[in-house]
């Protein structure tokens, strides 16, 4: 619900908007029905202008795709229209003035009146469709004002951050170098061979011979290039096998041979990095974003819900 997003659609229309049908059969098309309000063809291929790259329509573009955006479009029309028919519920007007004076903007950016109407033309708009929906932008710019948006204080933010410090912690991170023995599916004998070499390799290593070496030697992952080594990882990067393997070792330790679906595994953990509790400085800015995104939409989807108790919503 942003102004870039949500405000001033009417502009983003008449720039990216999809090229004008003039099948008037199909412009006047009602696909759906929201508490009265007749969603048309031409109102849904515009919609779909915004949501695909213009690009898309000069290039071939499969009807699954097609179909898939539709959809998508046709939701983001069903939540339009509940919002807007809920906007006007709660009596929120926008001065002609204000429809003026935002008008005056567009017409500006595109610089003439020539440019102007070909933009109308192009995203098949007459210019009553155009600022009946100019009017429609800033109406749910109020709606967003008044109801949706979330203004954070530093105090409120400072508040969850001490009541959720666990969730502002750099993990722990390992470093491991790996040795991998690729099991070759189409040789009957793959696994075997495989678990050979892997357990070929540890013993050279149990016998006091470079890690590295070995790696470089026997591995078949491209890590072997720099002796097997991966760097600093968390939980989560590795396939579950390896990491509860290497998670369970000391500094130091090489582990036994890990078998996974694509072969055998030797790790050697060579570091730790404790997990840090991050301050409140290092997480403000990002806190900030994720908790008013999150308390935006929270307040969004309760217009909603309570929009669609009595909707009546027809697809045609």
């Amino acid at each position: 619900m942003k102004r870039s997003i949500l405000i001033l659609s009417a502009l983003a229309t008449l720039l990216l908007g999809a090229p004008a049908d003039t099948n008037s059969t199909k412009k006047d098309k009602v696909v759906a029905i929201v508490n009265g309000y007749k969603i048309t063809k031409v109102e849904l291929d515009r919609q779909v202008g915004l949501l695909m790259p213009r690009s898309f329509f000069h290039s071939t573009v499969t009807p699954e795709k097609l179909k898939e955006v539709e959809k998508d479009a046709l939701k983001e029309l069903e939540k339009k229209h509940l919002l807007l028919q809920y906007a006007k519920e709660k009596g929120y007007k926008i001065p002609d003035s204000v429809v003026k004076r935002e008008e005056k903007k567009i017409r500006e950016a595109f610089g003439s009146k020539e440019n102007f109407e070909s933009g109308l033309k192009r995203a098949n708009l007459t210019y009553e469709t155009f600022k009946r929906e100019l009017r429609n932008d800033l109406l749910m710019q109020k709606l967003y004002d008044k109801e949706i948006r979330s203004d954070l204080s530093e105090d409120d933010l400072k508040k969850y951050y001490k009541e959720n410090r666990y969730k502002f912690k750099r993990p722990e991170k390992i470093k491991v170098r790996i040795i991998y023995v690729r099991n070759d599916p189409t040789d009957p004998k793959g696994r075997e061979k495989a678990l050979k070499r892997a357990e070929e390799a540890l013993k050279k290593i149990k016998e006091g011979e470079d890690f590295a070496d070995i790696a470089s030697k026997y591995s078949n992952a491209m890590s072997r290039i720099k002796g097997g080594d991966m760097g600093f990882v968390h939980k989560g990067m590795l396939d579950e096998p390896i990491e509860k393997a290497a998670f369970t070792l000391k500094k130091g330790e090489v582990s036994e041979v890990v078998e996974t679906p694509k072969g055998f595994y030797i790790v050697k953990l060579e570091d730790i990095s404790p997990a840090v509790q991050l301050s409140f400085d290092e997480v403000k800015d990002r806190l900030k974003k994720e908790l008013k995104a999150k308390n935006e939409k929270r307040n969004l989807e309760q217009i909603l819900k309570s929009m669609r108790k009595n909707a009546k919503i027809v697809y045609k």
